[in-house]
Order: structure tokens, then C-alpha cells, then sequence
């Protein structure tokens, strides 16, 4: 059976990373970034405000992080999607940087669906670096539902195998960050409150604020 985390000593639990690092992880973060308050009938607004938020988060997230990885996870047949990571290029990431680390059939997971034939979950990955191009690749992440462009259609994974942490920014909506423990997100539970997702704030509240 396929494990993504192999080649890295098993640094995260499981096979691979879920779609909801939330309610997979003990130690999460869910975080609004577009905003009930900033509709899709101001996109570009829409789009900037969720940036700008995921880039904070981020570069606290990973302000020690030394070595920094992009994971992408696609959806297709057995085979992976030819043109999945196209968009990376624009990055400065072409094909040849990431390395594929193979794929895990979804046929039991109940969201997917599974009637024209099985599918299986594409993972690839590649190291970035965190001043240059951690920016770029989560305005790919980003930008999709607001139809801002270029954007990317895999989902984005960006973590520090040393660390434990790891961040997926699943679209203008929102974003989850996890980690193995809590002291690693306690600062960032403190620093962004405001912005934490008021549908699970009681669970994060109950997890981080201080005794």
C-alpha cells in the first residue's frame, strides 16, 4: 500500500494527508479567509482579503522552518493527470522538480465517486523555498473559486516534515494548519484568533486558550 511519508520516516500519521486536516488532527486550526462579511460579488476583494490572510498565517507557521515542502494531491485513473502540476511551472516548480510518490485508491472513501470506474488519489511532491515561492504557490491555492488566474486545480499541502507541521489552504473559503503537538500552534491560535472559523471556535477554544 501506497505511504506518501515514507521517503520521510513517517512523519505524519496515516497514508497520506487528509482532505480535513481538522477533525483528522488532534492538534488543528480552521481558519475563515474570504469572509461571510466580503462577497463573490466582489471577487477580486474576495480574493485579496483571503491572501493576504493565508500569507500572515503562513509565514508564522513557518518562520522556523528550515526545509519546506509542496504535497499535491490530484484526482484521475490509474494513471496520473498528464497536465496536474502545469501551473507550478509559473512558480519556477517545472515537472522535473517534484518527484511522484504515488497513489492510494479511493474506492472506499463514500465522497468520492466511484461509478464510472475506480479513482485513485495522485500524490507528487517537491521541496519550495519558503521566501521565494511559498507565496506564489498558495495565490494557485487560492484562486480558483473566485475565478482568479493562474490557478491550480490539485490540492495544495504545504508542511515541514522536521517540524510536523502542515498547512492546506483549500480555497478562498478557508484553510486548516495541523500539528503534532499543541505548543507548535498555540502562538498561531493567539496571534489570528480573529480569524479562526466561528463554527468550530468552541472546539479550538477548548483546545488552545489559555487554562
Amino acid at each position: 500500500m501506497t505511504n506518501i511519508f515514507d521517503r520521510f520516516s513517517n512523519a505524519f500519521p496515516g497514508a497520506d494527508f487528509p482532505n480535513n486536516l481538522f477533525y483528522e488532527y488532534e492538534y488543528a486550526l480552521r481558519f475563515e479567509l474570504g469572509g461571510e462579511e466580503v462577497t463573490f460579488a466582489r471577487p477580486l476583494k474576495r480574493f485579496i482579503q483571503a491572501f493576504e490572510r493565508a500569507d500572515q498565517v503562513a509565514a508564522d507557521l513557518f518562520r522556523d522552518t528550515a526545509t519546506l515542502w509542496l504535497f499535491c494531491a490530484s484526482y484521475g485513473e490509474e494513471a496520473p493527470p498528464p497536465m496536474r502540476l502545469e501551473e507550478f511551472a509559473l512558480c519556477n516548480l517545472p515537472k522535473s522538480r517534484f518527484s511522484y510518490l504515488g497513489a492510494l485508491d479511493q474506492s472506499a472513501d463514500p465522497g468520492v465517486d466511484t461509478d464510472l470506474g475506480p479513482v485513485f488519489r495522485h500524490w507528487d511532491c517537491a521541496q519550495i523555498d519558503r521566501q521565494d515561492q511559498l507565496r506564489e504557490v498558495l495565490w494557485l491555492g487560492l484562486g480558483g473559486e473566485v475565478g482568479v488566474r493562474p490557478a491550480s486545480e490539485v490540492q495544495i499541502y504545504l508542511a515541514d516534515v522536521e517540524l510536523g507541521l502542515v498547512l492546506h489552504p483549500y480555497d478562498d473559503r478557508g484553510m486548516d494548519v495541523a500539528a503534532l503537538d499543541r505548543a507548535s500552534l498555540a502562538p498561531l491560535y493567539h496571534a489570528h484568533r480573529p480569524w479562526l472559523l466561528d463554527y468550530n471556535r468552541a472546539e479550538m477554544d477548548a483546545q488552545f486558550a489559555d487554562p
